[in-house]
């Protein structure tokens, strides 16, 4: 299509309206700042966990306020980092817009530490620390107990695979599936303990969590460094199933099952009707699924949907799912009306902001749970 995207952040777009309530800070940065308590004269590390050994980036020797503050180069992706104190530690992911305010208590950082005021993905990832201490905890009375003899290793064993089963569960109903693409679910999948992780991938329905955040992070963050080892992953987990899978049925010719997980954000959204249209009851319809994401006050819009048009036209099988960030609702119905595709009006940003959308136009492909970021509308089908 021979156009000019509209290379604007959707904050120039929509004026006043942004599309997030995080305030930006200057440059490419975050901040982590806060109080620790009964730590006088120690020293606070930044450190970044991204890569196997956590790698120092800076320290502060504590005064008697205990108030300490740190900038550091961010980018557009969720990096993972903590703050140390001895042997423990606030672990926190940042991008940049991050500027995060917490408070502890040097006896026990990772125990007291509150936030003060951050994005919900801090909050999440420190609620996902809470229940695998947790479970951490019930097993080590299990263990010690399968070690004095008290209890059988039979019972032993049962008991750390339910409790291992049951914050998996927890982590992938809450945090990973809800929204795969976010920090909290990368954090969530690599949770750790006695050298182990509880998700694997070599255990059985471990793939889909894997399939899930490596999708998410392949189609928005696909500049994170980590991505490629997370497809990796998921790739070999998946492969793993389906091996086991052909184990099980060795005289049958059935093939593994899709992993069916929903790896896109869902939009609900009205269209110019006044029906609410969801875009996870269009991909189960099974055909291919074109989000994208315009507004009609463009000045590339006319030639958009003329190529919409030929392209639904060369492939009548094809879903389109239009999202319109036009303010202007008499404009986004007057220009949608006739159009033979599903229409709807993103009026509070919410759906650009869970696509991350930075441009507009914005495309999307989506077949099965795979999602994609597009080019241009034809590359759907190259």
């Amino acid at each position: 299509m021979n156009k000019t995207k509209l290379r604007l952040s959707l904050l120039l777009l929509l004026g006043s309206l942004a599309l997030g309530s995080c305030s930006r800070s200057g440059g490419n940065e975050f901040t982590a700042e806060g109080t620790i308590t009964d730590a006088a004269g120690k020293t606070l590390y930044l450190e970044t966990t991204d890569t196997d050994e956590p790698q120092l980036i800076d320290s502060v020797t504590l005064d008697e306020k205990g108030r300490f503050r740190f900038r550091h180069e961010a980018h557009s992706y969720p990096a993972f980092y903590r703050l140390r104190l001895g042997e423990s530690f606030i672990p926190f992911a940042a991008d940049s817009v991050t500027h995060l305010t917490l408070s502890a208590s040097g006896k026990d950082l990772f125990s007291t530490y509150k936030i003060e005021s951050g994005d919900e993905a801090n909050k999440q990832i420190r609620e996902i620390g809470q229940l695998r201490t947790a479970t951490d905890k019930a097993i080590e009375v299990i263990l010690t107990q399968l070690n004095n003899g008290t209890l059988d290793r039979g019972i032993a064993l049962a008991r750390i695979d339910s409790l291992s089963t049951q914050l998996k569960n927890t982590l992938t109903s809450k945090y990973i599936f809800s929204d795969p693409k976010g920090a909290a679910a990368y954090y969530a999948l690599f949770q750790s303990y006695l050298g182990g992780t509880y998700f694997s991938i070599d255990h059985p329905g471990d793939d889909r969590a894997f399939a899930a955040v490596a999708t998410a992070y392949d189609a928005f963050h696909p500049n994170a460094p980590y991505t490629p080892l997370l497809k990796q992953a998921a790739l070999r987990s998946i492969a793993m199933a389906r091996a086991r899978q052909r184990e099980a049925h060795p005289d049958t010719t059935m093939t593994a099952a899709p992993v069916e997980v929903v790896a896109f954000p869902e939009i609900r959204l009205r269209d110019q009707k006044g029906q609410m249209r969801s875009l996870t009851a269009e991909v189960a319809k099974g055909h291919p699924v074109l989000v994208c994401f315009t507004a009609y006050a463009g000045d590339w819009s006319p030639a958009l949907v003329a190529e919409l048009r030929a392209l639904q036209s060369a492939h009548p099988d094809l879903i389109i799912f239009e999202v319109s960030e036009d303010q202007d609702a008499y404009l986004w119905k007057n220009a949608s009306r006739a159009l033979p595709w599903i229409c709807v009006q993103d009026l509070n940003h919410t759906a650009a902001q869970d696509y991350n959308t930075q441009s507009l136009p914005s495309f999307y492909a989506i077949r099965g749970s795979e999602l994609k970021r597009l080019a241009e509308p034809a590359d759907i089908f190259r």
